[in-house]
C-alpha cells in the first residue's frame, strides 16, 4: 500500500497538527507508540509528496493546519517544546531533527528541547529492567534505582557529543531550555559537569522506576534542575510496529515530538510528530 508513497527511498514523515483530526481525537490518553503509530496511518492515509534531493522523500499530511495554529498568537504568547528520540549515536541525526523542528513549526527558536537517547532499546517495547523481572531479589535491590544505556560501550561519552550540538543552538538563542530523560544519578552528573549549556530538565520514567532515586532527586535539588516524569517508551518506534505499518524494510532513524501551548491560557494549541524512515540497505 505504501510503495507508492515510499519509491524505495529514505523519508521524513510530517503529520503536522494531529489535534485537528478528528479520528485521532477520538483516541485521547493513548499509549505513546499507539498515538504515534495511528498519527503515521492518518498521515499515510492523506499524503502529499515532495522529492527532497538527493534521494529522499518528504511525507506530509493534507488539510494541515500547524503553521496557522503557530502563527495564531504573537510568538512571545505560546510556548513550543520539543522531544526528540534516538536509538543509536548519530550526530547528523540530531542536528537533522532539530533543523526539521525549526522548518516544520517555521519558528527560529524552540522555548525547550529534551533528548531522550537510549542507544540499547530495542530487545523490548517498553521500559528498560524488562530482563529483571523474573529475579525478584534484583528488582528489590534496584527499587528506586534508574538503570541507563546498560551493556552500550561510550553512552555518556557519546551522549556529550550529541549535547554538544544543541548546546551550539542553545548558545545561538535558538533553544531556551535543554533537558535529558531517564539518566541515572551519576550519567546526569557526569553530563552537567561536561556541559557549558547544562541540563534544566530531567525526565525520568515512573514506569521504568517505581519511586523516584533519592540521589538523583537530590542532585537535581542542588542544581535547580526541574525533576519531570514521562510515560515514553525507550523505543517510541520498535521493529514489531514498523512491520505492523508495512515498514519492515526501514528502520526508525529519529523521531521527534512537539507540542504548542498558549501560555496564558495554558491550553494546547498544536502537537505533532517528525519521523525519519531509513530505507535499509
Amino acid at each position: 500500500m505504501l510503495s507508492h508513497l515510499l519509491k524505495d527511498t529514505s523519508v521524513i514523515v510530517s503529520t503536522g497538527n494531529v489535534l485537528n483530526v478528528s479520528e485521532l481525537r477520538k483516541k485521547a490518553g493513548q499509549k505513546p507508540t499507539d498515538e504515534l503509530t495511528d498519527c503515521l496511518r492518518s498521515t499515510f492515509g492523506e499524503a502529499e509528496v515532495t522529492d527532497l534531493p538527493p534521494n529522499r522523500r518528504l511525507i506530509t499530511r493534507r488539510n494541515n493546519d500547524l503553521l496557522e495554529k503557530v502563527k495564531e498568537h504573537p510568538r512571545a504568547d505560546i510556548k513550543i517544546g520539543a522531544k526528540i528520540f534516538l536509538n543509536r549515536f548519530s550526530e547528523p541525526a540530531v542536528t537533522e531533527a532539530v533543523e526539521k523542528l525549526f522548518e516544520t513549526l517555521n519558528v527560529s527558536y524552540l522555548d525547550n528541547l529534551i533528548v531522550a537517547y537510549h542507544p540499547t532499546a530495542g530487545s523490548s517495547n517498553g521500559t528498560s529492567g524488562g530482563a529483571q523481572d523474573d529475579e525478584p531479589e534484583e528488582s528489590e535491590v534496584k527499587e528506586g534505582v534508574i538503570e541507563w544505556a546498560v551493556g552500550s560501550d561510550n553512552a555518556v561519552g557519546n551522549l556529550k557529543k550529541l549535547w554538544a550540538l544543541l548546546e551550539r543552538y542553545a548558545g545561538d538563542g535558538k533553544i531556551g531550555q535543554l533537558g535529558i530523560a531517564d539518566l541515572d544519578a551519576d550519567s546526569l552528573k557526569e553530563l552537567y559537569d561536561a556541559s557549558t549549556v547544562h541540563p534544566s530538565i530531567a525526565q525520568i520514567n515512573l514506569a521504568a522506576c517505581c519511586v523516584v532515586p533519592p540521589q538523583l532527586q537530590a542532585y537535581c535539588n542542588q542544581n535547580e534542575i526541574q525533576l519531570l516524569t514521562h510515560s515514553d517508551p525507550q523505543e517510541l518506534l520498535p521493529r514489531d510496529v514498523l512491520n505492523e505499518l508495512e515498514l519492515a524494510s526501514y528502520g526508525a532513524g529519529w523521531t521527534s515530538r512537539y507540542q504548542v501551548h498558549i501560555k496564558c491560557r495554558g491550553v494546547l494549541a498544536a502537537k505533532g510528530f517528525i519521523v525519519s524512515l531509513e530505507r535499509a540497505n
